[in-house]
């Protein structure tokens, strides 16, 4: 709080054994209540927006691994492939059927023109055309997905397999960050912060790979529910500065929510006592007297304490020396 109006308190303690009063200088503020929002702090890792877990559609044996970890790899390259013969096998397999089915339709057609084929035969091999048309788009289906390219421009973060391994469907083969995507942090957030935060809400990363540097973030994701074992919230922000990142860096941050609360904020040096969200504090009254308040706490925020109740909007707050004051009633206020 940046006072307006900066007196000096002289309060007097009177030393009983020699009868002497001392002054004691104090400062005091005027109380100004605004909207304030309480930065949430907290720390993460840093994620891809999007990492993916590349696999083989189909079964089979890896005849070749083409990249390593970490190695950065463009859309389309080639990553990983199975041996090809058995599914290349499947493939001609079902084109000659859709062949001989396709062959079968025409000669059934040319008999049908001649009324020697009926219409009830001509389905029948209709159906088995289609038939072996799904077949075909389903091997060559497999035979696309024996072989894993690079979804976009990125990261290879981890690999599972070497050359020679019998691999199955579905089996992870590869960790993938999309970079083109950008890059995220994956924040914890308590119950009492999560409800004062909004997507969109701007935030400040700091990464301890990076010291000295600051990210712009904002809010992309707020889970609906809380960790069943932490009981906390996962807020999910979007790292907006273009960087060179790695998957797993240690992220810091402050989100500024969009909520904010009407509070009184006060430096911790004017608390003569606090209790959880009880506080005391003093104020002077009209007749210049120092008198004890008890007050209501929003939240703590750094240097400041943050009140919600007890004082009001211009009363005076003594901020430095409180704690000296023995009779409220013995005070002289002199204005600078």
């Amino acid at each position: 709080m940046k006072p307006l109006n900066l007196v000096i308190l002289f309060a007097c303690l009177v030393l009983a054994q020699v009868g002497v009063a001392q002054t004691v200088a104090i400062e005091i503020a005027p109380v100004q209540f605004e909207n304030h929002a309480k930065r949430v702090i907290s720390s993460g890792i840093v994620r891809p927006v999007s990492e993916q877990t590349l696999s083989f559609k189909v079964p089979g044996i890896v005849s070749g691994v083409f990249v390593q970890e970490g190695q950065v790899v463009t859309k389309g390259q080639l990553l990983a492939s199975l041996e090809l013969e058995e599914i290349d096998a499947q493939v001609s397999k079902a084109k000659a059927v859709l062949e001989d089915a396709k062959r079968k339709l025409a000669r059934l057609t040319q008999l049908e023109s001649q009324a020697l084929a009926s219409n009830e035969q001509i389905r029948q091999i209709t159906t088995q055309v289609d038939v072996a048309g799904s077949e075909l788009r389903i091997a060559l289906f497999n035979r696309k997905h024996a072989q894993i390219h690079a979804p976009s421009n990125g990261r290879v973060l981890t690999r599972h397999i070497e050359k020679n391994e019998l691999v199955g469907s579905g089996q992870p083969i590869f960790e993938f960050a999309d970079e083109e995507q950008g890059w995220a942090v994956n924040l914890s957030v308590a119950d009492v912060d999560v409800v004062m935060l909004n997507i969109d809400d701007q935030a400040q990363v700091t990464l301890d790979a990076y010291p000295g540097q600051m990210f712009n973030a904002t809010i992309k994701e707020i889970a609906g529910k809380a960790h069943p074992l932490t009981q906390t919230f996962e807020v999910v922000l979007s790292i907006e500065d273009k960087h060179k990142l790695y998957s797993g860096l240690i992220a810091h941050t402050q989100i500024i929510p969009s909520i904010q609360t009407h509070v009184a904020k006060i430096p911790m040096s004017a608390l003569l006592q606090a209790n959880g969200l009880d506080g005391k504090v003093y104020v002077l009254n009209e007749q210049g007297e120092a008198v004890q308040r008890e007050i209501k706490l929003a939240y703590f925020d750094g240097d400041y304490a943050y009140v919600k109740e007890g004082i009001a909007n211009k009363e005076k707050l003594v901020t430095q020396g409180g704690a000296f004051i023995r009779d409220g009633k013995d005070v002289a206020v002199m204005n600078l």
